[in-house]
Formats: structure tokens, sequence, C-alpha cells
């Protein structure tokens, strides 16, 4: 969905809701992931501002302490951004492509059944159509993409063809890049990287790159 999403051009409006609301979306946070029970008043401090920024296309993302938590397509349910997911990686059931899939994914493609159902990939239980997911890559640590699934689990499983899941959020697409934090913490900031030997392509490693980054500029420490 955000392949050429260019925040400067395409967000409709960033307006700053009412108290009510802001409740309301607070209630369907707790309600939709109660495992963010104990963090929530870290996520929506009382008295700081929850803003709505609307998206040039269907999609509208909650904004709390200059971070994008949430995203809503058309009138469906909140659900984690890519970011947010990968702070609190069980707020979303996962299904996993294979290593041939990761270079689609990062482009923003959709994903199709094979990806899932071929040796490295996995889509398991009883994942219903219209669920979220996250999308998880073979051999990968963090979670590459969310997205919706077109199929059930049992349908994708026994076709074995065509669209499994649809509105992707990929790892460095616009959404990614204008949910960037405005400030990191200090001690962000002060932290040296480590070098380690990496494996894999370009594409895997920047992916995983991007994902320790953002573990690391969501909370300071002392929130959670």
């Amino acid at each position: 969905m955000f392949q050429k999403f260019d925040a400067s051009k395409d967000i409709r409006s960033h307006t700053q809701v009412k108290g009510s609301i802001a409740r309301n979306i607070k209630k369907e946070v707790k309600k939709l992931y109660p495992q963010l029970d104990e963090v929530i008043d870290h996520i929506f401090p009382k008295k700081n501002p929850v803003y709505l920024v609307k998206c040039h296309q269907i999609v509208t993302v909650v904004e709390s302490r200059d971070f994008w938590w949430f995203y809503r397509v058309r009138n469906g349910p909140l659900i984690p951004t890519l970011k947010m997911l990968h702070k609190f990686p069980s707020l979303l059931p996962s299904v996993t492509v294979d290593k041939g899939a990761i270079k689609h994914v990062l482009k923003g493609s959709k994903i199709m059944s094979p990806g899932l159902t071929s040796k490295g990939g996995s889509i398991e239980g009883d994942l219903k159509e219209g669920e979220a997911v996250a999308v998880m890559a073979e051999g990968m640590k963090h979670a590459i993409a969310v997205g919706t699934l077109v199929m059930s689990a049992d349908e994708i499983r026994a076709t074995n063809k065509g669209i499994a899941i649809d509105f992707l959020l990929y790892l460095n697409d616009g959404l990614w890049q204008a949910s960037q934090p405005k400030q990191d913490t200090a001690e962000t900031k002060q932290r040296q990287p480590t070098t380690a030997k990496k494996t894999g392509n370009a594409d895997e490693n920047a992916a995983d790159d991007d994902a320790k980054e953002n573990e690391e500029v969501i909370f300071d420490d002392d929130d959670l």
C-alpha cells in the first residue's frame, strides 16, 4: 500500500482528536490487545494528545507520543504498525514466507499462497479470512511485514494458489519512513553498533538492521 507514499504530499489530514474519541481508541486497543494492558498508559498517556493521520489511500493511523502505533484500513479494526509489532511481537498471529519471497515482500508485492506453503514457509492454525497477521521470513528474527489474509489458512493450504495476504505494511515502506520518531532517546544515541558477521542477501541484512534499530527507539527502557 505504501510503496510510493510520501508523507509531505500524501497525508490528507493530521488532527488531534477529542478526549472522548481518544478514550474510545484506547478502549478498542485494550479489547483487541489485552496483552498491552500494563503499558497502555505509556502508549496513550492521559495528558498527551492523540492524533488521527488520514493517508491518501484508505488508511488512518493513530499517533501518540510522536509515534505511529496502529493503523486502520477503511472501517476495519486497529492493527499494530510494523514498528509497534517489533516491540510487541506477540500481538498478532504470525505466518512465515520462504526465502524466495523475501525480496518481493520488501518491494511491497502481495504475498502468494505458495510463498507460505512451500519449504521454509508456514501458515498454521485456524486463521480466518480478513485476519491481520505478522509476516515472518525464513531465517529472520523480526517480522518483515504486516498484512491481512485474503483467504483462510485452510483455503490457502488446500488451494496453494492465488493471493494469500494483501494490504501490506513492510520494512522501509513509506509508512515506516514517515513514522520515524522525531527524537531518539539519549541512551539510544549513545549506543554504538556492534559488528557481526552477516549471512544472507542484501535485502535480508537490511531488513534485520532496520528491525533491530526500531527495537531501541520506541520507548525509553524505564517506560516498560
